[in-house]
């Protein structure tokens, strides 16, 4: 029985009346038929469309060209993009990014909140099939969402559930003028060796492929609802400045901790970083090891780390060493928003984190600098390396190379926050030095 595609739509309900939508065309039968679909709703629908050429065919300015055309008979706004050539990535995922850019901007010029696409449910097979052979996070196993969220813009497939075949049909039932893209019949593409030689093999093992990789959705689906929700709660009561409490997090299982990596994952590298199982696995191993400080590089200059009782995700930074000499009183600035005063005087409001050094006429010259390899202080119980100091009081590796010290040109005196060296309080003049932040 022929289904009503303009029925089924409508009933998905996920459009109002007269609201405004970016339609993504590609000018293939899925994206026309899905632009005929939406114009013949009984909803008024104020669309946009929304064209990216590629420039990868002969074609490819006929079809813009046909597409700017065919808006402008229906008396509705186009919007086209030619794509940058960037010979140094991947074809398919730059192209991939530089088509959503563009779908967002064109929704954020015409203050619309929904884009469009015309994937369907052959194209969920595959993917779902995809995926599974090469691996993916366990939210990837459920496919292509139906609607995904991306800040204030919906991305929203209304053919999810409709297959090729009922595409096709509706093409020819209304008519619908659409392009083929020659590169389809070509294996040189995975998706397309997987659409023209697997998945007809496995329909041959089972007809009802398409109802069994739906059902595998669903259930992936219901069950990431359920470890989400128990991640957020974790992430909730562990969680501070995107820290983790390295003793509970062990606690968690397996995938619950993938998920929590996950999340560290994301928010520190703002979704740009893409971490494989493996990875995520030698993440949970070097947890529970005994080993205190350890890192492990996630790629584009992000790593994960363990440090102490607490893991996180950062980005390397390159540490600009820095050594200021202090020949005179007066304040001096090692950041933009952090400094030391070098006083005759005890500043009051300034009771906690400040060093009394005995002032004599030899007192000078004074360093401010970062930590280097070999520092030393001197404490009452004797001499002792500034390194072990360190590791005493467990300042994580990444914080001990970003620390600032004020030494003589033998020793250090001062490491602000953690140790005081030895000094004669009796003495009549002193310098005092503060930490300003």
């Amino acid at each position: 029985m022929e289904r009503n595609l303009r029925k089924l739509v409508t009933n998905k309900k996920f459009f109002t009346k007269n609201e405004t939508i970016v339609v993504a065309l590609s000018g293939g039968v899925d994206s026309m038929v899905l632009l005929d679909i939406l114009n013949n709703l009984k909803l008024d629908l104020n669309l946009i469309v929304s064209h990216v050429n590629h420039k990868k065919r002969e074609e490819s300015d006929i079809e813009y060209d046909h597409i700017k055309n065919l808006a402008k008979s229906l008396e509705i706004p186009f919007e086209g993009y030619i794509t940058k050539d960037n010979q140094n990535v991947n074809f398919h995922d730059d192209s991939r990014n530089q088509r959503y850019s563009f779908f967002k901007a064109v929704a954020q010029k015409y203050k619309a909140s929904k884009i469009v696409v015309a994937h369907h449910l052959d194209d969920q097979v595959e993917t779902t099939l995809m995926r599974i052979t090469r691996g993916t996070s366990f939210s990837g196993y459920a496919g292509i969402p139906e609607i995904r969220k991306d800040r204030n813009i919906s991305i929203i497939r209304p053919l999810m559930e409709i297959t090729k075949e009922e595409i096709l049909n509706y093409a020819d039932k209304y008519k619908v003028t659409f392009y083929e893209d020659s590169s389809n019949e070509e294996d040189f593409y995975t998706r397309n060796r997987y659409r023209h030689n697997i998945i007809p093999l496995l329909k041959k093992e089972n007809p009802n492929l398409n109802e069994k990789i739906m059902q595998f959705k669903d259930y992936i689906e219901s069950a990431d609802l359920v470890l989400n929700r128990l991640k957020d709660e974790y992430i909730k009561n562990n969680c501070f400045y995107n820290n983790i409490n390295l003793e509970t997090f062990n606690e968690l299982d397996k995938i619950i901790k993938i998920k929590v990596l996950k999340h560290l994952v994301n928010v520190t590298t703002n979704n740009k970083v893409e971490v494989s199982y493996d990875q995520y696995t030698s993440m949970i191993k070097l947890c529970l090891s005994d080993s205190p400080n350890q890192t492990i590089s996630l790629g584009k200059n992000y790593n994960f780390v363990k440090e102490y009782k607490c893991i996180y995700v950062e980005k390397k930074e390159e540490i600009i060493k820095q050594n200021i000499e202090i020949n005179d009183f007066g304040e001096y600035f090692v950041s933009d928003n952090d400094s030391f005063i070098f006083s005759k005087k005890k500043i009051k409001q300034y009771n906690r984190n400040y060093f009394e050094l005995c002032y004599n006429g030899k007192v000078f010259p004074l360093y401010l600098r970062n930590r280097s390899n070999g520092d030393k202080m001197i404490l009452k119980i004797g001499t002792k390396k500034v390194k072990d100091i360190l590791i005493d009081q467990k300042i994580p590796i990444s914080k001990r190379e970003k620390l600032f010290v004020i030494a003589d040109k033998n020793n250090v005196l001062w490491i602000p926050g953690i140790k005081k060296s030895v000094q004669d309080n009796q003495c009549d003049k002193k310098i005092y030095i503060y930490e300003v932040k």
